[in-house]
């Protein structure tokens, strides 16, 4: 099922920003990974909803990190085009789940949301190591396209500008990773999410020309608990703010925080006797 494709980008995205590969006392990790990983995921619709949808399943996954192609490893899949001991440049990619407007008061009678898929270079800046835990600043532009799985459309281009604090082994086999960011949007996007067309309008929702800008700020917190060298719970929690947003009097920007939840398991069924050093 489609849904089980997208789950198992966000368990990889989960997987990677929890470095639950890695422990404090190693220095390698395996070249590759596979196995399963499952959970559910409850978020907005989209950005500033004031209704939230479940997601959830169960997926294969697999793990590889190369030199230059890499697989789950801090980013869904990536390549990297430079990477130094402060720095590292690569072409990443993220995606996220649709919304069906019929099932959502305030966009009822508008399009659906589609997927979304973003991919785009981001530069990763190694600002050290603080608390035994590392810091980083990433800086990530892509551009994002919108799916059915029958067409593809061009929705824009985002900025995302994120600092991020990583510690394994906060307590014995539990890692912790944190996450500040915010999006800056162009107008494409802005209109996908916030625009109402005069043939879209209604008593309760007017005509609105969404403008490019600031879209909105993230708080991230994940946690990682190694039940076995194998077996792994993983559980976030991300809330969105977004007062201050270039669009923030939309009919369709309902609520100014908002808050996403997930959990599940990750097994790893098999890895590579090669190692590679952890990065």
């Amino acid at each position: 099922m489609l849904i089980y494709k997208f789950l198992a980008a966000a368990v990889l995205q989960f997987i990677s920003s929890a470095a639950l590969a890695q422990t404090a006392n190693e220095e390698t990790e395996p070249l590759w990974e596979a196995g399963v990983g499952g959970g559910a995921i409850y978020e907005p619709d989209y950005p500033g909803s004031d209704e939230h949808k479940a997601n959830g399943g169960a997926a294969p996954y697999i793990i590889y990190r190369g030199d230059i192609f890499r697989l789950g490893d801090g980013s869904i899949v990536k390549g990297v085009v430079m990477e130094t001991e402060r720095f590292e440049f690569d072409i990443s990619f993220d995606a996220s789940f649709d919304a069906d407007s019929e099932d959502n008061d305030a966009r009822m009678g508008l399009p659906d949301l589609d997927f979304l898929g973003e991919v785009g270079p981001q530069l990763t800046i190694n600002l050290g190591e603080y608390h035994k835990g590392q810091l980083e600043l990433e800086l990530p532009v892509r551009a994002v396209f919108s799916t059915d799985f029958n067409d593809l459309d061009h929705r824009g281009y985002v900025f995302n500008p994120e600092i991020s604090y990583g510690r394994d082994d906060l307590f014995e086999n539990f890692n912790i990773f944190l996450e500040l960011g915010a999006s800056f949007a162009t107008e494409e996007l802005q209109d996908y999410f916030y625009q109402v067309e005069e043939q879209h309008a209604t008593s309760s929702r007017m005509v609105y020309d969404a403008e490019a800008g600031y879209m909105g700020s993230e708080l991230s917190v994940a946690f990682s608990y190694g039940i076995t060298d194998r077996l792994r719970l993983f559980t976030g929690v991300q809330v969105s703010y977004y007062g201050g947003a270039a669009n923030e009097d939309s009919p369709l920007l309902l609520d100014e925080i908002t808050s996403t939840v997930g959990a599940g398991l990750v097994w790893s069924i098999y890895e590579s006797d090669a190692q590679v050093p952890i990065r």
